[in-house]
């Protein structure tokens, strides 16, 4: 980092981002994960409309990019639903580790799409990191576990994830980062609705812990790290800040052992630094 003040920038959006797993784990005791998700949604659209008035000239405003607006902020609203689905079913430390095996899915689309460069060391962190996941699920695909299910609502998660980050870079230069997070949730907020009512209603819960939950994810989450991480992508390096995000799931994994007692075998020890290994290696250049 340049300086000891982006350095405690980046070490915030770090905690908080990594505690933010447990912190919606501990949302999905109180409710179902669509209602939890449609408010998430629904609440951080008015948080991050005022900052709208920054960006006034930050959307062109025809057709095609309106489209290609819509069209990421569907695959956007599948991602994250298929994420609280399985963090429903899932460990918080262990749905960090698996949902944030997005880059590798990132060089495989950037590679197609965006004709980025493939290198062996690249193909070597794909291949490792898709072999910590077989290694974390090892025991309960041996076992035929219900929780296996997980797994295919994780990864669907981190493949849609990668899918809109890809998609963004395409339009990007069309349009502002505070534009595209207001839409992502304002849109998201409209096409989760219906299931949440499907799926049990929308209903807001009193409890104080639930209360705390849905705050944090919607204003320490959405907004603050939001905007810190976005801060720190203009004035550092972006591969090394987006490097430094492969600390968000040492922190889940370490704070969900602490707040909620998960336990970690070693099998599992051994995949997330599979994992890990194999993100930095996608993610370094050179």
């Amino acid at each position: 980092m340049k300086n000891l003040k982006n350095s405690i920038m980046l070490l915030i959006v770090i905690l908080i981002w990594g505690v933010n797993w447990v912190n919606m784990k501990i949302g999905l005791y109180y409710a179902t994960p669509l209602n939890y998700l449609f408010q998430r949604f629904f609440f951080s659209s008015f948080m991050i409309a005022p900052f709208l008035l920054f960006a006034k000239n930050g959307f062109r405003r025809d057709l095609k990019v309106f489209v290609n607006v819509v069209v990421l902020c569907v695959i956007y609203a599948f991602s994250v639903t298929f994420l609280m689905i399985g963090l429903e079913y899932e460990s918080a430390g262990i749905s960090s580790v698996v949902t944030f095996t997005q880059p590798l899915f990132v060089f495989a689309l950037s590679a197609i799409f965006l004709r980025n460069e493939i290198t062996k060391v690249r193909v070597v962190g794909v291949l490792i990191g898709f072999g910590g996941i077989a290694m974390i699920y090892l025991e309960k695909i041996w076992g035929l576990e219900y929780t296996t299910l997980s797994i295919v609502f994780l990864l669907a998660s981190a493949f849609l994830w990668a899918v809109t980050i890809v998609h963004y870079k395409i339009i990007s230069d069309k349009v502002h980062p505070y534009w595209i997070s207001f839409f992502q949730v304002a849109i998201g907020s409209i096409i989760v609705y219906p299931f949440a009512l499907w799926t049990g209603g929308v209903v807001f819960v009193s409890d104080l812990p639930y209360i705390f939950s849905l705050v944090y994810v919607t204003v320490m989450s959405t907004v603050v790290a939001f905007f810190l991480w976005f801060y720190l992508l203009r004035s550092e390096d972006a591969a090394k800040v987006s490097s430094s995000s492969l600390m968000i799931p040492v922190v889940a994994l370490i704070s969900g052992n602490l707040l909620l007692g998960e336990m970690i075998n070693l099998p599992q020890i051994v995949g997330v630094i599979m994992v890990l290994t194999g993100v930095y290696l996608v993610n370094r250049r050179g």
